[in-house]
């Protein structure tokens, strides 16, 4: 059987093409998916326009890892109960042997091989190091597959990976449900970070973006972020008392240094937006202040058996976080539309034959 794949060629910029594959014998562990919708992550984004610090990813690739779809058919040792069911993907495909794996930081694995430069885990891989989910069809190992309720919409399921790694910079916070916490960046991560901030009750969550940001920060009013800015200089005031904790979703080098004025004694910065320059932070207002900063990467297996969960709940409002869906041949066009900084995902649905 054949079908339709989008392929990014080479590395040049939006070297993009369909493409005609042929469904292969499945493996013993492997199952074959008839995909149902895909959501264009930021990284998509930047392999499709030609960004640099993707040396690491095998062209050419069909594109994307936010993928849900139907259990069409199985290998011989894939148990039967995930025939027909609909399932969506996790990229990671760990060793499960090393001590990341058995702690359950799956999102850290390297096969036990110790990276001086911290590069993507070598657990990444569907999307990046193999084939990806912006096809007709998708052939995937079932330890990665996870069965979603009736409750959660081929739209949510999609964006679900990228809600995954909302979740594990959320989770960096303890007690995050009742902490004040600003969310910087209201890209597609920082909605995520919002939106799983206030389905669970938080009632002191602010955004931070740029004054081009003004619908992004809108649709951050309306799934309930209780204030949003568009200066670091609107959040101070002579009632201003500092946050428990910021999120940063942005990248942008400046954050760090001005979320240390911005953090009370013993705050939190979680770093999620990626940006590969260097910057310096005062090292006497971390120490006096008992500052902590961490990074925060991917996904677990867990974060996102959770946060399906939490999709599956009315509280959580992550289906006002899709801007818009597009057939599959139409690609090209959501590709172009969430360059141009559209408010929430792009979602390509397979509805109809290319």
């Amino acid at each position: 059987m054949e079908y339709q794949a989008l392929v990014k060629c080479t590395s040049e910029k939006k070297d993009v093409q369909f493409k005609t594959y042929k469904v292969p014998e499945l493996k013993h562990n492997e199952c074959l998916l008839k995909v149902n919708a895909v959501g264009i992550c930021g990284s998509d984004l930047h392999m499709y326009d030609g960004h640099g610090g993707y040396d690491w990813v095998n062209y050419p690739l069909v594109l994307g890892h936010e993928v849900t779809g139907v259990v069409m058919k199985l290998g011989d040792d894939v148990h039967p109960s995930f025939l027909n069911k609909r399932v969506v993907v996790n990229p990671y495909k760990s060793c499960g042997i090393c001590d990341f794996c058995r702690n359950g930081d799956t999102n850290c694995c390297d096969f036990n091989d110790y990276k001086f430069v911290k590069t993507p885990s070598e657990a990444l891989r569907y999307g990046f190091r193999e084939d990806g989910g912006m096809a007709e069809y998708m052939v995937v190992d079932s330890r990665n597959i996870i069965v979603i309720d009736d409750a959660v919409s081929d739209q949510v399921a999609a964006i679900s990976e990228a809600l995954a790694v909302s979740y594990t910079a959320v989770l960096k916070i303890p007690g995050f449900e009742k902490k004040s916490i600003l969310v910087v960046g209201p890209g597609p991560i920082g909605l995520g970070v919002a939106a799983i901030l206030v389905g669970s009750g938080n009632k002191e969550v602010h955004m931070l973006g740029v004054l081009k940001d003004q619908s992004r920060l809108q649709l951050a009013k309306n799934i309930g972020v209780q204030a949003t800015f568009t200066s670091s200089n609107e959040l101070v005031d002579d009632m201003f008392s500092g946050y428990d904790a910021i999120i940063d979703c942005s990248g942008h080098p400046t954050i760090p240094t001005a979320a240390i004025r911005l953090l009370k004694r013993g705050g939190q910065l979680v770093l999620v937006g990626i940006n590969s320059v260097e910057f310096s932070v005062p090292m006497d207002q971390i120490v006096r202040g008992e500052i902590m900063i961490k990074g925060s990467y991917g996904i677990t297996q867990e974060n996102y058996e959770a946060i399906l969960q939490m999709a599956a709940n009315p509280n959580f409002p992550f289906q006002q976080l899709i801007a818009c869906a597009v057939p599959f041949k139409d690609s090209i066009q959501g590709f172009e539309s969430a360059l141009n900084k559209v408010s929430g995902k792009v979602v390509i649905e397979f509805k109809e034959e290319i």
